[in-house]
């Protein structure tokens, strides 16, 4: 029991005010708003931007909640610099799929979603610890392994599923992928980038920061159903003015950005 205290930051760090992931995670997010110029400014376009999916999906927890940028800062701090919509959601519930054989999927009832390309990768050295605390994370070694796989590049990309603990998670995670550089990510997310009728949709289920917190299940399966065209009025293509899905990059977390999971799908 003392080492699990000791790893999500109850141990010693108590003492000092320390402990949960979210004060981990905001120790990270303080560090690369000196380091490559993000903050809230940036965050607040993938709070938002995720919330408008939500209210397109009558499953989310904010489903008939909508938030604009005023409601945003008007949230209340829980670990500066997080806000409560930086904040994943605590949620109870289920959530599965079903993993087969190509040929055993042509014979059911929804169109597959097939595995294109994985990758994982850890960087094992613990938050409080670690030299470089923004990053890098084990997405741009786990992208590079799964994009390999797959023989495709970013570019072929119709949308993300991203694992979005905390806002500045997806940022990171988008970044290190190489969706844009250090630096640029206000630009590349403000104007509705990852929203219905963005160019690059994140997220489309409200994520876990809006629709509901189910681990790495809650991209996967939104991918997966995305594909198979059962996502009702936040399917993407013309419902939501953005292109077909035909290919999905998804993401997992662990610890405190340091291990990281891959995934890409195809119709």
């Amino acid at each position: 029991m003392s080492q699990m205290l000791m790893k999500i930051g109850m141990g010693d760090e108590g003492v000092f005010g320390h402990f949960g992931a979210t004060g981990s995670y905001a120790l990270a997010a303080r560090r690369a708003m000196c380091t490559f110029n993000t903050g809230p400014e940036t965050w607040k376009h993938i709070a938002v931007g995720q919330r408008k999916w939500a209210n397109l999906n009558p499953e989310a927890v904010m489903y008939d909640r909508q938030m604009t940028f005023e409601d945003y800062y008007n949230s209340r701090w829980l670990v500066e610099p997080f806000r409560l919509f930086d904040n994943c959601q605590i949620t109870d519930g289920g959530r599965a799929y079903i993993v087969t054989s190509a040929e055993r999927a042509r014979d059911l009832k929804h169109p597959p979603a097939i595995i294109m390309g994985m990758g994982q990768h850890n960087t094992p050295v613990d938050i409080q610890q670690s030299s470089s605390m923004t990053g890098l994370t084990g997405a741009r070694i786990a992208g590079r392994m799964a994009f390999d796989m797959a023989e495709i590049s970013i570019d072929d990309v119709d949308a993300c599923e991203i694992y979005d603990c905390f806002s500045y998670t997806v940022e990171i995670t988008l970044q290190d992928y190489g969706f844009f550089e250090p630096g640029e990510g206000e630009d590349w997310f403000k104007g509705g980038t990852i929203e219905p009728g963005g160019r690059m949709p994140v997220n489309t289920s409200g994520g876990q920061l809006s629709e509901a917190y189910f681990m790495g299940l809650t991209p996967i399966t939104e991918a997966v159903m995305q594909i198979m065209g059962r996502c009702g009025d936040r399917q993407l293509g013309p419902r939501t003015n953005t292109r077909e899905p035909e290919i999905i990059l998804c993401s997992d977390n662990g610890g405190i950005l340091q291990c990281h999971s891959s995934l890409i799908l195809r119709k």
